[in-house]
């Protein structure tokens, strides 16, 4: 197995802790009787802590080698997982964090021919690993799952530690892409969108319509596959329509589908407009990443794609605690009115601004 491949399963397979956490974090926190006030405000926390964390790590990486913070990164991780597990409630702030997304990303486009597809694969595996975390809740209950997470944890460190790295960094701090870092801008509403509501979907399925985990694990599951599929096809659609528009068509038909979940009548109409909806908005995302990267200097790839995560992480910390008093209050329609909103305005300034960027 090649550098490439390692770092495709080093990376990949924290699916399983994204795809279980997204399920069951906010359920287990409600059954310890925290409001959903208290969820909310602690996925801002979270967010907020591993956004600051990531940006950190990530000019470290560039100035000094990114290998050597990517296993900082994954330890850390896999050392508050424990923590959760062991009950400790705002270890969850530190679990998720510290950039090692950022900094694998970059060590892959050093070693990547074809940059597009390896992220394509590298998404469709991570979205496979989800599914499997996604059912955890199926069969094991919430201790055996943050157990789990942190066994994956250490095999993902176990992996990443065996990745030879020849870039061995930059010495010295610039930014010389910061103008087109600009123009990203706009992925700052696409994050305080996301905020209000994604994290706290399992949350609003259970108060929306009354289900419990294990009923709300299968659309999660549904959810993956269908993402898992549509991210392979992206860099087909990418190769006939261009980057950019590939984007921008796939996410508005999602808003359109985010705009209709809030008002389906049924548990089984929203799990299908969700699963649709998910698959659209997200299956442009290796794209996404290849456009960074191809617009992005060798030597700033980690600190700008990381900044770019904070443009968008910044707003999303700050959005579940206005998501989470709005569930609180009984209101869960807005926060999706919200959200497509935001998502619209995003998608049509982006547009103007790289429309004419060329593969």
């Amino acid at each position: 197995m090649d550098d490439v491949y390692r770092l495709i399963l080093s990376t990949s397979m924290s699916g399983v802790i994204w795809g279980a956490n997204t399920v069951v974090v906010s359920l287990y926190l409600l059954s310890l009787h925290y409001s959903p006030l208290f969820i909310g405000a602690l996925f801002t926390l979270s967010i907020l802590v591993s956004s600051i964390e990531g940006f950190i790590f990530s000019i470290l990486g560039d100035l000094y080698g990114r290998k050597k913070f990517a296993l900082l990164s994954r330890g850390l991780s896999a050392v508050f997982i424990l923590l959760f597990y062991l009950k400790f409630v705002y270890a969850y702030i530190f679990m998720v964090g510290w950039g090692s997304g950022a900094l694998i990303s970059a060590i892959l486009a050093d070693k990547a021919k074809n940059l597009e597809r390896v992220y394509s694969y590298q998404t469709s595996l991570n979205i496979l690993f989800s599914v499997i975390g996604s059912s955890l809740p199926l069969y094991l209950n919430y201790s055996e799952i943050f157990l789990l997470e942190f066994a994956v944890a250490i095999t993902s460190f176990s992996l990443l530690l065996t990745v030879r790295e020849d870039y061995k960094g930059g010495g010295k701090i610039k930014l010389s892409s910061l103008p087109t870092i600009g123009k990203f801008l706009p992925e700052a509403l696409i994050g305080f969108g996301a905020g209000l509501i994604l994290p706290l979907m399992s949350l609003w399925f259970r108060l929306r319509f009354h289900v419990t985990a294990s009923n709300i694990s299968p659309v999660f599951m549904a959810s993956e596959l269908t993402l898992a599929l549509a991210v392979i096809y992206s860099s087909r659609l990418s190769d006939k329509l261009g980057m950019v528009k590939t984007i921008v068509y796939t996410h508005v038909l999602a808003i359109l589908l985010l705009f209709v979940l809030p008002f389906t009548p049924t548990f089984f109409e929203a799990s299908v407009v969700y699963v649709l909806r998910n698959a659209l908005m997200n299956m442009a995302s290796p794209v996404f990443n290849a456009l960074v990267m191809s617009l992005i200097p060798r030597d700033e790839r980690s600190r700008a794609s990381s900044l770019i995560q904070l443009i968008d992480s910044l707003p999303r910390a700050f959005a579940p605690s206005i998501g989470g008093y709005l569930f609180n209050e009984g209101n869960l329609v807005l926060p999706f009115l919200i959200t497509g909103a935001l998502y619209f305005t995003s998608t049509i300034v982006f547009y103007n601004l790289f429309r004419n960027v060329k593969r």
